[in-house]
């Protein structure tokens, strides 16, 4: 299956090392999990302004990111539905690299509950799949 997280979902797991590390770590051994350049960039500018969090750190989680997740292709065609600019990035980005599951915790993209054919859940319902 072809997985794509959300930042919130990746920041949660860098910052916690909680629940949502534990859905990213099961998820990268049981199926084809994505990232994208604009993903990372997202995630990088999110650990530099909102946690007190170290370039050393932040360097090291793109590291992971780039060494147990596929690169995917940041699509350059956006459709203008969300209210939140980057969430309309998050899904063309999913689309763009036919992905099925979209693991979030935005309620802005949870209300769509299907994508283009992408089912969005939130990470607990990851071990329903």
């Amino acid at each position: 299956m072809k997985i794509f997280f959300d930042t919130n979902v990746v920041v949660s797991a860098i910052i916690t090392r909680g629940f949502s590390f534990d859905v990213i770590k099961d998820s990268i051994y049981k199926h084809e999990v994505f990232y994208t350049a604009y993903l990372l960039k997202e995630v990088q500018k999110v650990l530099s302004t909102k946690f007190p969090v170290s370039d050393k750190t932040i360097k090291n989680a793109v590291s992971l990111l780039k060494k147990y997740f596929i690169e995917g292709k940041t699509s350059p065609t956006i459709d203008k539905i969300c209210r939140d600019p980057d969430d309309n990035q998050i899904l063309a980005d999913a689309v763009a690299n036919e992905i099925e599951i979209l693991i979030t915790a935005d309620k802005d993209l949870l209300v769509f509950k299907k994508y283009k054919g992408i089912t969005i859940i939130l990470p607990k319902d990851y071990w329903k799949l």
